[in-house]
């Protein structure tokens, strides 16, 4: 965050002279653009294109090279691919149907892309589309606001380098992304009264996940009282909060046989939702004691220094953004609190239509006392000091890599946070994380070919995003582990990998299948497949009984 200090300190310094440089640039951009009526379009669309390649390229690499995970590509990839077989929301982790998780219908519409090609890399690569076109509708939205086709574009390049942005599209695959590009084209058409296409946006939005709704009821209700939209406005935040309440106490419980794990992280407010609902009402100073507010006031930093603060000047936008902060920050799972995962998105496109509406309103302010303003400040605080805030708009933007680049994976810039994250996890941090690259990776590919397409199968967190395309999946028990799950038929693992698990618990799974009935149908440098009633038994055996380590 010292790049917003040093920020500032330039503003005090040389804001004159940066406001007077960057007006002067940005009219001779929009002379070049108006010039032809596709050069912003290109640029846009270029930007659009190399957002998608960069992001496509990243995380299938990281998928090829097993470091993607079970939680969550390996899981929303079952539950399409046996969609696309006929298999509605089927899945095998935790629940036996999707429903019984998260209400998001916008995979059955995924699982007709399977039918033509099924594969994880078409997820992702649908991940970083959706996400690049949010460029799209904020572009319209900043072109209307301010006129001007090369402001507009320096809002569309903020909003694809937003380092948020960036993370989760890195973080596995998560249907909710729908909800970005969106609900940013949502208000774009509520922005000049389009309610018919603004509804059609929020509507197919709510498919991402149960948790849109919220944010889609906050929308409505701030769209209904700052743009006087009352019936568009209130239809919408009923819709939304019917959605997300039916969703989560009614059509989860329904397919899960129990209510919500989601409400498991907030029990410390009450041992029922009305508990926690009367909890967070009334007992204000019980919540700051019990959290950890250093935390939660690094994830505002990391939310709103990429973009100079700019969205503080337009509070009113920043309201549907609060139901998903709220949650977040009174959750106890350390992962929800941060910027690194899935559980900012409603944040992010609240956040995008704020700085481009911030911007606009801050030129409206200083236009409206200009006079006054240049009497008593000079020319900076004239009405042309929109330069000088696309300048540290796009300052802001670069900067922020140096400190939060999503190109790193699980950069924890806080001590605080890599703390708690790392005691509620110890497990999965005492071993070291490996290259990017396995140093047994012909050994992988080749097990992999060897593992039937049909058959129960156990396997560690990083390899099953490879081998979920079968009704039944599971990722191996931690020790101590008496049995296997009931009806397992094979267990694939690679001994060199201890990622996520120990060694020990490797041995142990390994020790119970060798009690069922297990042999080994392939064991080469490290890279182990065993089958029940297949295979060589007394290898399986004189493995164990000459255990080698995980080295």
């Amino acid at each position: 965050m010292y790049f917003s200090a040093i920020g500032l300190i330039l503003v005090f310094a040389f804001g004159e002279r940066i406001n007077q440089k960057a007006v002067k640039s940005i009219t001779r951009m929009d002379e070049w653009l108006v010039r032809s009526n596709g050069r912003a379009y290109f640029l846009l669309g270029s930007f659009i294109l190399l957002y998608s390649a960069l992001w496509c390229s990243l995380t299938f690499l990281r998928h090829y090279y097993f470091h993607s995970e079970a939680y969550d590509l390996a899981i929303q990839d079952q539950v399409v691919w046996t969609t696309s077989q006929g298999f509605w929301f089927a899945r095998s982790f935790e629940v036996a149907n999707d429903l019984g998780d998260h209400v998001r219908p916008y995979l059955a519409l995924l699982s007709l892309l399977y039918l033509a090609i099924p594969s994880p890399y078409v997820l992702l690569g649908f991940q970083s589309l959706v996400l690049a076109l949010s460029a799209w509708p904020l572009y319209l939205l900043a072109f209307r606001k301010f006129q001007s086709p090369a402001i507009a574009l320096a809002i569309a390049f903020c909003a694809l380098a937003y380092p948020p942005l960036g993370f989760v599209n890195r973080a596995e695959f998560h249907a909710e992304i729908v909800a970005v590009p969106l609900l940013i084209a949502a208000y774009e058409r509520i922005d000049v009264g389009d309610l018919k296409i603004a509804g059609i946006f929020l509507g197919v939005a709510l498919l991402g996940k149960e948790n849109i709704g919220l944010s889609v009821s906050a929308l409505g209700l701030m769209t209904a009282f700052y743009h006087k939209r009352w019936g568009f406005g209130l239809a919408w935040c009923l819709a939304g909060l019917a959605y997300s309440l039916i969703a989560l106490f009614v059509v989860i419980p329904a397919f899960r046989g129990a209510p919500s794990d989601t409400l498991m992280r907030y029990q410390w407010l009450g041992s029922t939702p009305v508990e926690m609902f009367w909890t967070a009402l009334t007992s204000p100073l019980l919540i700051l004691s019990n959290l950890g507010m250093a935390e939660r006031f690094l994830t505002l930093l990391q939310l709103l220094a990429p973009l100079a603060f700019v969205p503080l000047f337009s509070l009113p936008i920043l309201f549907p953004a609060v139901p998903t902060l709220a949650y977040n920050f009174l959750s106890s799972q350390p992962y929800q609190i941060g910027i690194y995962n899935q559980y900012m998105v409603p944040v992010i496109p609240f956040l995008m239509i704020a700085m481009v509406l911030g911007l606009h309103r801050m030129r409206r302010s200083v236009s409206r006392d200009a006079e006054f303003e240049k009497a008593r400040l000079g020319s900076l605080w004239s009405g042309q000091a929109l330069g000088l805030g696309v300048s540290l708009l796009l300052f802001a933007t670069m900067a922020s890599w140096i400190y939060e680049n999503p190109l790193r994976g699980h950069p924890y810039s806080s001590a605080l946070a890599r703390r708690k994250v790392e005691q509620a996890d110890k497990e999965d941090r005492k071993s070291s994380w490996p290259s990017f690259i396995q140093p047994n990776d012909a050994a992988i590919r080749e097990g992999l070919k060897r593992v039937p397409n049909d058959v129960y199968l156990l396997t560690a967190n990083n390899y099953a995003p490879h081998l979920a395309h079968r009704r039944q999946i599971q990722t191996i028990r931690r020790a101590p582990v008496l049995a296997l799950p009931a009806g397992v038929e094979a267990v694939f693992l690679n001994l060199k990998d201890v990622r996520r698990r120990s060694c020990d618990d490797y041995f142990q799974n390994l020790q119970a299948a060798a009690g069922t009935g297990f042999g080994v149908t392939f064991f080469r440098d490290g890279v182990i497949l065993i089958e029940k009633s297949k295979g060589d038994r007394k290898r399986l055996d004189g493995l164990l009984a000459r255990w080698p380590g995980c080295k």
